[in-house]
């Protein structure tokens, strides 16, 4: 009797430690902060929002045109933005590229390691990244 209580004692401790956390919306909300990955999205979004404005991006027609027809060609790589934005003119072209996609990388990183987020409606997921991303800007 003493080893079937053992037993049974050893199951539902272990059933309780392999649960997985559900994520779900009210977890975004409360503890994605938590989430390393998250994190280092959210500073490199704070990090491009901080910079963006000491670049001037090309607003020739030519340039518009070429994003509109060949995007996926042109934002495949950070190299392959940053000669699109350099073949129009900008300054530092490298510099913006790589802070752009420094968040979409880290965006892309956690999305792949929580595939729940993405189940999120578009406004369910903008409100999260704007609750977290206020709260940091505010904390600093």
């Amino acid at each position: 009797m003493k080893k079937l209580f053992i037993l049974i004692f050893a199951l539902i401790s272990l059933n309780t430690f392999a649960q997985k956390v559900e994520k779900d919306l009210k977890y975004y909300y409360y503890y994605v902060n938590q989430d390393k990955d998250f994190m280092a999205y959210l500073k490199a979004k704070k990090e491009f929002e901080i910079k963006k404005y000491d670049f001037k991006l090309p607003n020739s027609k030519e340039a518009v045109k070429e994003i509109e027809t060949q995007q996926d060609k042109i934002l495949k790589s950070q190299k392959t933005y940053a000669e699109f934005l350099s073949r129009y003119g900008m300054k530092n072209a490298g510099e913006y590229a790589e802070l752009w996609f420094n968040q979409m990388t880290s965006l892309k990183t956690f999305i792949k390691k929580n595939p729940e987020f993405y189940k999120l409606s578009a406004k369910e997921r903008q409100n999260i990244i704007d609750k977290w991303y206020y709260t940091e800007v505010a904390a600093n």
